[in-house]
């Protein structure tokens, strides 16, 4: 957030002590002069040593890659050496079930509002340009995360890439925290450079497209990729619990406006409220790390959220498991 400067000779500076990651200097700088630390020689070596990798891919994916279905996908990360695929917005529905928890617990008895926690440009940016407001935001693990320890619970040996629309997360997964969870972490440009650089061509994939290829998430889970999508999800489940309660909500897309919520919030406006920020225009579809449209690939999102096997997160599946992922016995649903 504001964080490109000049020295005093003139030339471009980051200002680290104000870098969110949210990587739109990598889009914006109309020199191409600003790179971002990749992990792809990483991820190659590991495939090459026979670790099982398994890709968790964001949902954001759709329209990312011409012609990629979701049995594609998976047949292209096979292609590619991964052992296994999964979609993020499995994470994505446990997310909103803790969400909403953390907010009935929280508000307004603890706390006058409360932030999500799934954008990590957000998130960080929120805790630096206005610390007393650090613990208004959500604990509640990423999608990203969720996924993540789903998947080593199946298999403690492998190894998790994620690969999503967002610079962001590679801060994440460095945190201490995080980063026995998540191994590494693509976005969906180096994904095409390496699907280019295997000469993989996606047209000529033969798949079964009747076949379930990833279908575990509901279509909220899957919604989390585009603005308003996380506090839709979780106001709706709110609602749904306790239907006499008036949920509200506000949300935001690009660091500005992201900035002027929450000062508003911290001004008393939106006390009560739920706050979605996204730090990228139109969200995660709008990432630094995408090589689609996002108009178009909001269209191509909602058409996935219809496709999804059901609506509903608490219908997921892993929803049992949300107490050992969150290393509480006594979360209850």
């Amino acid at each position: 957030m504001d964080a490109i400067g000049s020295d005093e000779l003139g030339r471009a500076k980051i200002n680290y002590d104000k870098c969110v990651s949210c990587g739109m200097c990598l889009v914006n700088c109309p020199f191409a002069a600003i790179a971002d630390k990749s992990q792809i020689f990483q991820l190659i070596q590991s495939i090459k040593r026979g670790d099982e990798v398994i890709a968790i891919v964001a949902p954001a994916f759709v329209n990312q890659f011409p012609n990629m279905t979701p049995a594609k996908l998976r047949e292209a990360m096979k292609r590619l050496g991964f052992a296994n695929t999964a979609e993020v917005a499995i994470g994505a529905d446990l997310c909103t079930i803790d969400e909403a928890h953390d907010f009935l617990e929280e508000v307004p008895g603890k706390l006058d509002f409360m932030a999500t926690s799934c954008c990590p440009a957000w998130s960080m940016m929120a805790k630096t340009a206005f610390p007393a407001l650090a613990k208004n935001i959500s604990m509640t693990m990423t999608p990203m995360v969720f996924t993540a320890r789903m998947m080593k619970q199946k298999d403690p040996t492998a190894r998790m890439c994620f690969i999503g629309p967002c610079a962001a997360k590679k801060l994440e997964a460095s945190r201490r925290t995080v980063r026995s969870d998540v191994d590494f972490v693509l976005t969906f440009e180096e994904l095409a450079g390496i699907i280019e650089g295997k000469d993989l061509d996606i047209d000529l994939l033969e798949v079964d497209e009747n076949e379930a290829a990833l279908c575990s998430a509901s279509a909220a889970g899957r919604g989390f990729a585009q603005s308003g999508g996380v506090a839709k999800a979780v106001a709706d489940k709110i609602k749904e619990w306790h239907p006499d309660m008036d949920v509200k909500i506000a949300s935001a897309q690009g660091l500005a406006d992201c900035k002027k919520l929450l000062m508003l919030a911290k001004a008393g406006k939106y006390n009560g409220y739920l706050l979605e920020g996204m730090g990228c225009p139109g969200g995660c579809i709008g990432g630094a790390g995408t090589i689609a449209d996002p108009a178009r690939t909001a269209i191509q999102l909602n058409k996935y959220m219809k496709e999804a096997p059901f609506t509903d997160p608490e219908q997921s599946p892993y929803m049992s498991e949300i107490h050992v992922l969150k290393d509480d016995p006594n979360f209850e649903l």
